[in-house]
């Protein structure tokens, strides 16, 4: 609305230069307020579609997405009371003053509140071990609390710094079981795909203090129940597939799992011991589909596909739960490929990890 709002003023003949160039003669308290919250949303939009291409790092977008929102909230509320067109109105003065109320106590909330909270939620690195496919799992322990207890396949923000207050966050998926008991440890595996996951995390160590805030979503087998599960990922995008599988293991859950894993090549498999050993504890069957196969492989090559599914999966697969996470390309090719098989859209769950 705000974009539009000054595009619908030219249309009815209002000279732009007053609110475009806040620094014209004809330029006012109200206009410049306009302008500030105009621009911030433009520059929202940028950053936030474009990005990876403007190159710009995530703890940098992050903090300017959080001060270019509070400029947008800031500058639109005040242009409205200045106005006064839409609270000339008794009611419609406290309607605004309401949304402002609650506007500032959200960024307030997030921003100030809860990281005070999470002062005394201090977690500890107690393990970094490196994980094939160029990843690490940093395993935390909670100090002075109980922790917390999560579902399968959800994440929390990681920060890593002195206080909760350290600018970036990261959400991270869980790569351990759920079902954690009071003080027991939890685990996050990283893929290295940037500055921070590339030199941060491989850096950390034992001792080192991290703040977490979670858990959070909805991607999690415990909420979709189904006869069996099929999951569907690649690159670090099978974390989450992992505490699902080791979570339906602890509960000696006898259901058929079915795991479509995308690989670049056979050294690359994050997690590949693991699924094996899972094979043998639980119902679980693994197809490795790999980019660059070596010769003797006997496996599926290329990219995991309609075709690989459709040779892979059970005759009751269309009463099967779907579960998917991976890269935009792998995402993308499954929510063709699986309605195309027949399966209802309703049984089909997907977490994607690069939104911006």
């Amino acid at each position: 609305f705000i974009l539009a709002h000054p595009l619908l003023l030219i249309i009815d003949d209002y000279p732009a230069n007053c609110w475009l160039n806040p620094f014209s003669a004809c330029a006012n308290r109200a206009t410049v307020t306009a302008a500030l919250a105009f621009y911030a949303v433009l520059l929202l939009v940028i950053t936030s579609v474009w990005r990876k291409q403007l190159r710009i790092k995530y703890e940098v977008w992050q903090a300017a997405h959080g001060l270019l929102a509070l400029t947008a909230v800031l500058g639109a509320l005040v242009h409205i009371f200045m106005i006064g067109r839409y609270t000339s109105m008794p009611q419609m003065q406290v309607m605004w003053a309401l949304y402002a109320i609650v506007m500032i106590y959200l960024i307030g909330w997030i921003k100030l509140i809860r990281p005070i909270l999470y002062w005394r939620r201090q977690w500890e690195v107690v393990e970094n071990r490196a994980e094939r496919g160029g990843a690490h799992t940093l395993v935390l322990r909670p100090v002075g609390h109980p922790g917390f207890d999560f579902e399968p396949g959800q994440f929390s923000w990681i920060k890593m710094g002195r206080t909760p207050f350290t600018v970036g966050g990261h959400p991270i998926s869980m790569s351990s079981p759920g079902d954690v008991e009071p003080g027991g440890t939890v685990a996050f595996t990283i893929k290295n795909l940037g500055d921070w996951s590339g030199t941060r995390v491989p850096a950390t160590k034992p001792g080192d203090k991290v703040w977490l805030d979670g858990p959070h979503g909805v991607f999690t087998s415990d909420r979709e129940q189904g006869m069996g599960y099929v999951l569907i990922g690649g690159g670090v995008g099978v974390t989450p597939l992992y505490s699902i599988c080791q979570t339906m293991a602890a509960r000696e859950d006898v259901r058929p799992v079915y795991l479509f894993y995308g690989a670049k090549s056979w050294d690359e498999i994050t997690f590949r011991e693991e699924f094996e050993e899972l094979q043998q504890r639980m119902n679980l069957k693994v197809v490795y589909v790999l980019e660059k196969a070596p010769e003797e492989w006997q496996g599926e090559t290329g990219f995991i596909s309609q075709e690989v599914l459709q040779r892979r999966l059970p005759k009751q697969y269309r009463r099967f739960i779907y579960l998917i996470c991976g890269p935009d390309p792998l995402m993308d090719a499954m929510e063709k490929a699986l309605p195309a098989l027949g399966v209802p859209n309703d049984q089909i769950q997907t977490e994607r990890f690069s939104m911006v």
